[in-house]
């Protein structure tokens, strides 16, 4: 019996049918569903998290709503601090009774200033704050961020957590 060779079919694009473009969805912002049981629904503490560990810091997120956001400590697990994290729009805003008691324990707050466009944070030792800042009565403590942008900027980013977290990064 012979054998007959088939001849190969070359397709070019020519011979393809048109494709169509499908149409796409919206694009949605992923957003966590306020079940009541998310204490960081805008992420803030997220946030800090991961700046510290970036840094070479161990962060662990606070299971309360009030007080300390969470506690940074170093890589061996033998020394920490708590870190008390505060949203800010025009100025480092803090109530006085949630600074004081991060003084003996050398507290840091970590301050989110979001313009719309960037976000800025500053990390900054408590007992140094209490210092610079000015008390507004009622209604805490301020630091003034025009004020203070030359003493701001040594606490600001990842040069401000390697600053105000020095004995912890050894």
């Amino acid at each position: 019996m012979a054998k007959t060779k088939k001849k190969p079919v070359i397709d070019d694009e020519d011979n393809f049918p048109p494709v169509e473009a499908l149409p796409l969805d919206p694009v949605k912002v992923a957003r966590r569903v306020n079940t009541g049981m998310v204490l960081d629904m805008e992420g803030h503490g997220s946030e800090v998290a991961s700046a510290l560990i970036v840094n070479g810091l161990r962060a662990y997120l606070s299971v309360v709503n009030k007080g300390v956001s969470l506690v940074a400590c170093d890589r061996t697990h033998s020394a920490f601090v708590p870190v008390q994290i505060a949203p800010c729009a025009s100025g480092l805003d803090v109530k006085r009774d949630d600074a004081k008691p991060l003084v003996e324990a050398h507290g840091v707050l970590a301050f989110l200033l979001d313009d719309g466009e960037d976000c800025t944070s500053y990390y900054v030792p408590v007992s140094e704050y209490l210092e610079m800042a000015e008390d507004r009565g009622e209604s805490g403590l301020r630091l003034n961020l025009d004020e203070h942008a030359k003493w701001l900027e040594k606490y600001e980013g990842h040069a401000g957590i390697r600053r105000a977290f020095a004995r912890l990064l050894g």
